[in-house]
């Protein structure tokens, strides 16, 4: 997902190409204000099976299963 860094709005990769900047700040306030790619979101990690928050240092001292 692309997240405008002014109002927070999520967009899709298919606006975030078209427009570059968020269209929402563009429209009601005439401010150019980019849009961010941000990969690790709760809801991605939820579905991986990961917790927000969780370190890779804690992940890895996890017990094995042999």
């Amino acid at each position: 997902m692309f997240y405008c860094e002014r109002c927070e709005s999520q967009f899709n990769a298919t606006v975030a190409a078209a427009a570059g900047d968020c269209p929402r700040c563009k429209e009601s306030d005439g401010v150019s204000s980019k849009l961010r790619f941000r990969l690790f979101e709760p809801a991605a990690l939820k579905v991986a099976g990961l917790r927000p928050g969780r370190t890779a240092v804690s992940a890895s001292r996890s017990p094995v299963s042999k």
